[in-house]
């Protein structure tokens, strides 16, 4: 639903500025040309049905809301304890209760968890699958 719109879609688009002779700062950005087809709801009812189709309910980090970012089947926040502040004693209790080939998303913001977490993983058979920033995932083996 885009400005008041219904049954909205792009039909074609295209690099118009691939291989211009000419420059363009537009090229630059990575302008695109679309053609689109949409048209304006029917009638209340229709409008109320795409309206809902669009609501969803998202987490808030500042709500103290602990979620994974990357749809994993647990999450633990370590915050900014080290693993000698003890987070490995509880991402182990957690991954116990994992089914084999669940993953765990571990949100820990202390620099040393990551060498001591991929130590523990190595250890313990789990996978570190990745870590990118402050989030880890770990496949339970």
């Amino acid at each position: 639903m885009v400005a008041g719109f219904v049954a909205f879609e792009i039909t074609w688009s295209a690099d118009v500025f691939s291989g211009a002779p000419q420059s363009s700062s537009a090229a630059t950005f990575g302008t695109l040309g679309i053609n689109f087809r949409a048209r304006k709801p029917v009638d209340e009812q229709e409008w109320e049905a795409a309206w809902a189709a669009l609501m969803c309910e998202v987490p808030s980090k500042s709500s103290g809301t602990n979620f994974s970012i990357f749809g994993a089947d647990a999450f633990y926040d370590a915050s900014d304890k080290g693993c000698a502040a003890g987070p490995l004693d509880e991402i182990a209790d957690l991954m116990r209760r994992l089914p084999s080939g669940q993953i765990l998303e571990i949100r820990a913001t202390d620099s040393s968890v990551a060498g001591d977490l991929a130590a523990w993983c190595r250890l313990t058979g789990h996978t570190l699958l990745i870590q990118e920033g402050d989030r880890y995932l770990i496949r339970h083996k």
